[in-house]
């Protein structure tokens, strides 16, 4: 691997890889190619236009076909998280990391309903914010006083969130509280923080500035493609009549390069506020959080990479793999000098998030929240 940093302190530095001192983004990229050898594939599509395509505007790569859209990378990154993908139970590698879990009645054996690692809007989501459960006691005594519930009587997730915030009768926030919904995330959901949130609780909390972008973004793009036009059929064995026989063409795409982007924007990270300020000065745990962040994305992306030595199926006739020798690629943007060569996805995939004073103890995150069980209300 060629990864030439500054000889200055760098950001991170996660097994074989280093964030440079100064890295803004990082970019990484990785040639695919379908792996059954038939070069047709379906890319993703959309009711009434069907395939996205679109000429390249710098003239180099013909059309441009979005093959997995940034929404649908989005999901399959969170997946890579899952030893359960329905029951939202994290992978061993990411163990002592918070998360919220509903359940009927709050108890952890209790009948799953769903929780912040699979929900569609994460910790953020109306199910989760109107969730009910001895939260108060939770956090430090001063932070949680005005939160703490009455003997026997659970809050809502959303009482906490406003709480935390200082938010007075009504639905404002104080513009100065605003970053501490960052540190309430880290505490609760810290994926949340990778892949974005809005808060919007209807009737309770829609103040539009609780919220976060994505920090890490991909998508996977076919260059120089060619539309071809596959016969189907849709036959009735039953022969009521009423279905009859029905032929139809479906749409797919032929692509000179398959190529996955991935783009970790490290600014957005490193200016979240993760912990308490003490005088203006950032808190204690600031900059390991922020590490523990950069290297929850750097292992996503690398988990998903893995993924694509053999086979990944994204749908019936879309299943691609890693083009054979070509290595992905990464690019640090931001430092001096950039930093750029091979990305190390093998080594960084079986990463040391979780070994005795890695990066997940490091960030010294609440105990008892992975996960944190709350009642469906």
């Amino acid at each position: 691997m060629s990864n030439n940093t500054s000889t200055g302190i760098s950001l991170l530095e996660f097994d074989d890889f280093t964030v440079p001192a100064g890295c803004r983004r990082i970019f990484i990229t990785a040639e695919l190619e379908p792996s059954n050898g038939d070069p047709r594939i379906q890319p993703t599509g959309f009711p009434d236009i069907g395939p996205v395509m679109y000429p390249d505007p710098s003239g180099q790569h013909g059309l441009i076909c979005l093959v997995e859209s940034e929404a649908s990378m989005a999901n399959r990154l969170e997946d890579v998280c899952l030893s359960d993908k329905y029951t939202g139970a994290l992978k061993p590698a990411l163990g002592g990391l918070p998360y919220i879990k509903l359940t009927e009645n709050g108890e952890a054996n209790g009948v799953f309903k769903t929780s912040s690692s699979i929900d569609g809007h994460r910790f953020a989501s109306e199910y989760i914010m109107g969730a009910k459960g001895r939260v108060d006691g939770i956090g430090s005594s001063a932070e949680m006083k005005s939160f703490q519930a009455p003997a026997n009587q659970n809050r809502e997730m959303v009482e906490l969130v406003k709480a935390r915030l200082g938010m007075p009768a009504g639905d404002t926030c104080p513009a100065a509280n605003v970053p501490e919904i960052f540190r309430l995330a880290m505490e609760y959901d810290p994926l949340s923080l990778i892949h974005g949130f809005q808060i919007s609780v209807k009737n309770k909390l829609t103040f539009v500035g609780l919220r976060s972008p994505r920090a890490l973004t991909a998508s996977i793009v076919g260059l120089n493609c060619e539309r071809v036009s596959v016969p189907g059929i849709r036959f009735d064995p039953i022969g009521t009549g009423d279905a009859g026989q029905a032929i139809f063409q479906k749409q797919r795409i032929t692509a000179k390069t398959i190529e996955a982007r991935f783009s970790i924007d490290v600014g957005l990270l490193a200016s979240l506020r993760l912990d308490t300020p003490q005088n203006g000065i950032p808190g204690q745990r600031q900059n390991a959080r922020f590490q523990l962040l950069l290297a929850i994305a750097l292992w996503k992306v690398a988990v998903f990479l893995d993924l694509l030595r053999i086979e990944l199926s994204l749908r019936s006739e879309c299943k691609l793999r890693l083009k054979d020798k070509a290595q992905p690629q990464f690019k640090a943007e931001g430092g001096s000098p950039t930093a750029s060569g091979d990305f190390p996805y093998s080594s960084i995939a079986n990463g040391s998030l979780t070994r005795e004073g890695g990066l997940i103890a490091g960030a010294q995150l609440p105990a008892g929240r992975h996960p944190l069980v709350l009642a469906f209300a």
